[in-house]
């Protein structure tokens, strides 16, 4: 299973185009990954409407890179998530990117839509979940997570971005539902990342997040692009690229130690290169309980409510 790591500078739509097509020659480049796959939707990061210079969601040059890319190869592409609050319409423009959407003929699409997907065995609050109905709607899937901190679950990647694919509030609900305990919050994101069925997983850690998050923290230049089909690849690098051990995170506690002794394998060539280096003064933002109170959920509501489209 490959597992890619570029260094990039900064967000030059160009010079993304070129390093992310030459991440999937590992896959057989865009013709041979999307052979037949006509529809392709992109699921960035989208947890909520931000300005231009905040940095909790996939930065847009990075999105149009791969979308560009895949137009260029003739097909048609959407931009789908299910933001904490308002759209993912409003979050594009919020970030000046709405414009740049119609002239490339890339949609826009909130999920919204329920419907039953596998849960955690033996978790009573847990053992039957949802996943957006609009996935079944495409021929591939394509994650673009953002790399950061986070303040409930230590640090999301490209396995907890894809719980955006969770419709509404039902996201807030299961964090009130969870016990307060990581350990089957970390399971029921396991599952619900095996739900979502994503085709290939390509990580933006340009510019990553650090010192509080999942929102409101502060930008840390680490130049990273990461390229995987198995989203535990990802995030295992990138715990190593931060310095987090493993087993400080909800996570990879959830991970079965077969599968976390395979991830250790895949990225011990790349962390064994002499250009390798743990990023230095980066923090992780301080922690708060995973299970949220009856006010958030209330606020979290009014937010959805006042948030516009």
């Amino acid at each position: 299973m490959p597992l890619i790591h570029r260094h990039i500078e900064r967000y030059d739509r160009s010079a993304l185009k070129a390093e992310i097509a030459s991440a999937l020659d590992a896959w057989g480049g865009i013709d041979g990954l999307f052979v037949g796959r006509e529809s392709v939707l992109l699921k960035p990061n989208f947890v909520a409407p931000e300005g231009p210079d905040e940095c909790s969601t996939t930065d847009p040059e990075f999105y149009f890179a791969v979308a560009e890319l895949l137009l260029d190869a003739g097909k048609r592409v959407t931009i789908a998530d299910s933001p904490a609050f308002g759209s993912a319409a409003l979050v594009v423009r919020m970030k000046g990117a709405l414009g740049e959407c119609r002239r490339l003929g890339v949609k826009i699409r909130t999920l919204r839509k329920p419907e039953k997907a596998a849960g955690v065995t033996g978790a009573r609050r847990f053992s039957e979940l949802t996943i957006a109905r609009e996935l079944r709607d495409y021929d591939a899937l394509v994650n673009l997570p953002k790399l950061k901190v986070h303040s409930q679950f230590v640090f999301t990647g490209a396995t907890k971005n894809l719980y955006g694919c969770v419709t509404g509030k039902r996201k807030a609900w299961r964090h009130f539902i969870c016990e307060n305990n990581p350990l089957l919050f970390a399971q029921m994101i396991l599952a619900n990342a095996e739900a979502a069925g994503m085709l290939i997983h390509i990580a933006d850690g340009i510019t990553s997040m650090h010192m509080k998050g999942p929102r409101g923290g502060q930008p840390y230049p680490l130049h990273a692009l990461m390229v995987s089909e198995d989203s535990l690849a990802i995030d295992w690098l990138y715990c190593a690229r931060i310095g987090l051990p493993h087993d400080q995170t909800p996570l990879f506690r959830a991970v079965e130690p077969a599968k976390r002794e395979q991830l250790a394998a895949l990225c011990a060539p790349i962390i064994a290169d002499p250009t390798w280096q743990v990023a230095p003064d980066h923090q992780l933002s301080p922690e708060s309980p995973i299970q949220f109170s009856p006010t958030h959920m209330l606020r979290s509501v009014y937010r959805s409510a006042t948030a516009g489209s």
